[in-house]
């Protein structure tokens, strides 16, 4: 809206323009960095729908801890593991028996490692930073991560986010993930992860099935002597 103000005094008059400047357009970066900040604080139980198959569940309690339920992943897809970190550490679940991956302050080793957990519990709070190295674009809730031409490589990968205005993440597409997809609504927090099984001392499981045993090669039994009587001689 414009206005003209006349400020008339000794005989003339000045016009003066009184029109506010247009709102300046919030990029596609500090919006997704507002939508990312209320989701930091956001604690939920959700289910997401993963494209390698089943639906993945995300525990994100109210005292940090967390856990991911993965369908299928271990021993080549016959398994199902769920990954937590709790107050004693990072564990894997499967059929009811937990094993302890690393301390509280560790990493989940690599090839125990189902990375659906990290966009949730990684690799969210590094979209903070102003100067990370992609460009981003954004089409409705959706924003996309390109890497800059020249970044050798980046600190996660690229990919596509999607989060309402509220902070709840809707859906996050990848190469390391591929593509997890919110079912229905976010529900309650519970107030601390509870690990699905005893923990006991073992080896974690691994995404590639077993080997199988080689088959034991029978001993073969000793040929029976045969003794020939000589003819006797004249």
């Amino acid at each position: 809206m414009v206005s003209i103000t006349i400020l008339a005094g000794c005989g003339s008059a000045t016009a003066v323009d009184e029109s506010e400047p247009a709102p300046r357009r919030e990029s596609a970066q500090a919006a997704m960095i507002g939508r990312v900040t209320k989701a930091l604080d956001t604690t939920f139980t959700a289910e997401y729908a993963w494209s390698e198959g089943g639906t993945v569940t995300v525990w994100a309690a109210e005292d940090g801890t967390w856990r991911v339920d993965v369908p299928g992943w271990a021993h080549g897809g016959e398994v199902d593991v769920s990954v937590a970190w709790t107050t004693g550490g990072f564990f894997q679940c499967a059929e009811e028996e937990c094993v302890k991956l690393a301390g509280i302050t560790g990493r989940i080793p690599e090839r125990f490692d189902p990375k659906v957990q990290r966009p949730f519990v990684e690799w969210l709070p590094l979209l903070l930073d102003r100067h990370m190295p992609f460009s981003v674009t954004r089409e409705g809730d959706c924003f996309t991560l390109t890497p800059n031409t020249v970044v050798v490589e980046t600190p996660f990968p690229p990919g596509e986010w999607c989060l309402d205005r509220a902070g709840a993440i809707l859906s996050v597409t990848g190469p390391d993930v591929g593509e997890l997809a919110l079912e229905g609504e976010p529900e309650a927090p519970v107030e601390t992860v509870q690990l699905p099984g005893e923990v006991v001392e073992g080896d974690p499981l691994g995404r590639k099935a077993p080997k199988p045993p080689k088959p034991e090669t029978p001993t073969p039994s000793p040929s029976p002597t045969v003794t020939t009587d000589s003819p006797d001689r004249e």
